[in-house]
C-alpha cells in the first residue's frame, strides 16, 4: 500500500512539474513580445538570424538564450523577487548596484590606467589647440560621496584617487575644478538621486557654484530660481537594474530662472530646457534636455560669451545654471558622433568645459575623438 501511495505521489509531482513547464512554454509563446522594457529602461533581445555560421560559432545558441531570458513570462516579477531574496540573504550588491539604507549606488570597477592615460592625452591635445581656456570637472558619484556606507571588501573605483590623478596630470594645461569637498559638505542634502546614478539639480547646483567661482563669475543665488517639484514618482536607472522597490522614489525638480529666458534646441525640439513631456516616462531624467544626442544648444539673454561643453549626461541638469552667464551654450556628447569637427568650430568659443562623472570618465573611449578636431 505504501509503495503504491509513494508511486502515486511521484506521478503527481512529475505531472505538476511538467505541467508547470508546459504552461510557461505556452504562455511564453502566446504572450505578446515587447521590443523595449520601460521598466528596465532598455531594448530586449531579438530572435537571432538562423544561418550556418551562427550554428557553428555559438551565436545562435547564445542569442536564443538571451531571447528566452528577456521574454520569459512575468520576467520583471522574477527579477524583483530575485533581488529581494538576495537582500534577505545579506547580499547588498545586485547587478553592479549597491543597495544601502535609503539609497542605491552604482559601483564601478577600478580604472584601467592605460585607458585613462590615453584620455588625458586627448584632453592635453585639446588644451594645446584651443585658444579659449579649458576647464575640467570630474564629478564624483554618490558611491564616492557616501563611500563610508560601502563595505571595504567591495573592489570598486576609488574616485577620489582618480580625480587627484587626473588633475595632477593636466595641471597647468587645463583649469581643474574639484567639487568633491563641496559635495561632501552638502551630503546631508538631496544632492544625489536614491534610485538613479545621476546627481540631482541640487547637487548640480553645488558643483555649478564651484565652477562659477573658478570662471571668475558670481554664482546665481538660489533666490533667483523658482523650484518646481514636477514629480514625486521617479524610479531611475538603478531601480531599472535591480527592480528593487524598497527604496523611496525620487523627486524631479526644475530650477526655473527668474532672470534669464533660456531656450533649448535639441534636434527638432525648441523650447524649455525642462521637458515636461517626459514626466510620464519611466526615465524622468530625460526631463533635463531630453534624450542623449550629438549636440544640444541653449541660448539665453545673458551677456555675449559662448561656452562649449564636452559632456556625459551628468551635465544635463547643470547646463541651465551655466546659461545664467553665457548667451550660448553648445553641449556635445562624443558617444553619439563620429567626428566633432562636423558639429563645432573650436575657435568660436570663449570657454570650454569638459564635464564627466568619474565612473564614465574612468572607462571612456570616446575622448579619443578630440584628436580629430582641427583648429586651423
Amino acid at each position: 500500500m505504501k509503495s503504491k501511495l509513494k508511486k502515486l505521489c511521484q506521478i503527481i509531482n512529475a505531472a505538476v512539474f511538467f505541467g508547470f513547464i508546459a504552461a510557461f512554454a505556452v504562455t511564453s509563446v502566446l504572450l505578446p513580445k515587447e521590443e523595449y522594457s520601460e521598466l528596465e529602461n532598455r531594448y530586449l533581445s531579438e530572435l537571432p538570424e538562423l544561418d550556418a555560421s551562427g550554428w557553428f560559432n555559438g551565436d545562435i545558441a547564445s542569442g536564443l538564450a538571451s531571447y528566452a531570458d528577456d521574454h520569459f513570462p512575468m520576467r520583471s516579477n522574477w527579477i524583483s523577487l530575485h533581488t529581494s531574496l538576495e537582500i534577505l540573504e545579506g547580499k547588498k550588491r545586485v547587478n553592479g548596484v549597491y543597495i544601502g539604507d535609503g539609497r542605491m549606488m552604482e559601483l564601478a570597477e577600478p580604472a584601467d590606467l592605460d585607458r585613462l592615460d590615453r584620455s588625458l592625452e586627448d584632453i592635453q591635445y585639446l588644451c594645446e589647440i584651443a585658444d579659449a581656456p579649458v576647464f575640467v570637472m570630474i564629478a564624483p558619484t554618490a558611491a564616492q560621496v557616501y563611500s563610508d556606507d560601502i563595505p571595504d571588501y567591495e573592489n570598486v573605483l576609488n574616485q577620489s584617487e582618480l580625480i587627484d590623478y587626473v588633475y595632477e596630470r593636466i595641471d597647468g594645461e587645463a583649469v581643474t575644478v574639484d567639487v568633491l569637498p563641496a559635495l561632501e559638505e552638502a551630503k546631508d542634502d538631496y544632492i544625489y538621486y536614491r534610485t538613479d546614478h545621476h546627481w540631482t539639480p541640487q547637487g548640480a547646483y553645488v558643483a555649478y557654484t564651484e565652477i562659477a567661482k573658478m570662471m571668475g563669475v558670481v554664482p546665481a543665488g538660489l533666490e533667483r530660481f523658482d523650484i518646481m517639484h514636477a514629480s514625486h514618482a521617479f524610479y531611475g536607472t538603478l531601480h531599472s537594474k535591480t527592480l528593487y522597490d524598497g527604496t523611496e522614489p525620487d523627486v524631479v525638480d526644475f530650477y526655473i530662472s527668474n532672470d534669464r529666458s533660456i531656450t533649448l534646441t535639441a534636434g527638432e525640439y525648441v523650447g524649455s530646457p525642462y521637458r515636461t513631456e517626459y514626466l510620464q516616462s519611466k526615465d524622468k531624467y530625460l526631463c533635463y534636455l531630453g534624450p542623449n544626442m550629438p549636440i544640444v544648444s541653449l541660448s539665453s539673454n545673458a551677456f555675449g560669451m559662448k561656452l562649449l561643453v564636452i559632456k556625459d549626461s551628468y551635465a544635463n541638469c547643470m547646463l541651465p545654471f551655466l546659461s545664467e552667464h553665457f548667451s550660448s551654450v553648445d553641449a556635445i556628447d562624443l558617444r553619439y558622433m563620429t567626428d566633432p569637427d562636423d558639429y563645432i568650430e573650436l575657435d568660436e568659443y570663449d570657454v570650454v568645459l569638459i564635464l564627466y562623472n568619474a565612473d564614465n570618465f574612468s572607462a571612456d573611449t570616446n575622448l579619443d575623438k578630440l584628436m580629430l578636431i582641427d583648429n586651423d
